[in-house]
């Protein structure tokens, strides 16, 4: 169970992303000046001096963000709280990733941005928000959550919570890299993503006054 506290700063780090990406998007379908200068630098640092073996790392790293293999985190995640039988935690696990999803679609259509060109890898679709950061940091997310509310050991929560957020960046590195994303739609994805988890997470876990 978390913290009264806990719950206050997941509702208010909440509100501040939702806030941020309501503005990126505004941003974004505006097509501002800013926007533009910051996916042109970001996109040019990580797509200098590209090489086969970065090429290879990177095509691996966006491949687990793809969609059939979050399916299959996902189904495995799901069938183990059905078979431990925490139900609350299952609940709020697929409460935020069907949110995320559809939330993610309906968005890309309503912003209708169309991707970069010259991409490394062949996808079709719109660009914002970017669907592999939205399920990558909505999936680790909720994965965190749910160890940090059954774990005591925090050398291990630590750990977890260490490869979550390095395999969340590399997911979303990978996307510039191989240039299906520009810079923004990153962002907008990881703060989208952010938003559901923790808002979900305040709406659905309990707090330790409730009996």
């Amino acid at each position: 169970m978390q913290t009264n506290k806990q719950h206050h700063e997941w509702l208010l780090t909440s509100l501040l992303t939702g806030i941020i990406f309501i503005i990126v998007t505004l941003m974004v379908i505006a097509n501002t000046q800013a926007t533009q200068n910051f996916d042109h630098s970001i996109a040019q640092i990580m797509q200098h001096n590209r090489t086969p073996a970065k090429t290879q790392f990177f095509l691996f790293i966006t491949s687990l963000g793809n969609p059939l293999q979050n399916i299959g985190f996902t189904l495995v995640l799901v069938g183990w709280l059905v078979y431990v039988k925490y139900y609350r935690l299952l609940s709020f696990a697929a409460f935020s990733i069907l949110v995320g999803t559809l939330g993610n679609t309906a968005i890309k259509l309503l912003v209708q941005r169309p991707r970069p060109l010259h991409k490394l890898i062949s996808i079709g679709g719109y660009s914002f928000p970017s669907g592999h950061s939205t399920s990558t940091i909505i999936l680790l997310g909720v994965i965190m959550i749910i160890f940090a509310s059954l774990v005591k050991s925090k050398w291990q929560r630590g750990l977890v919570n260490l490869f979550a957020i390095s395999m969340i960046l590399l997911i979303g590195m990978s996307r510039i890299y191989l240039n299906v994303h520009y810079p923004s739609d990153v962002l907008g994805g990881f703060l989208f993503g952010t938003t559901i988890v923790l808002l979900s997470g305040f709406l659905i876990l309990p707090t330790k006054t409730e009996v």
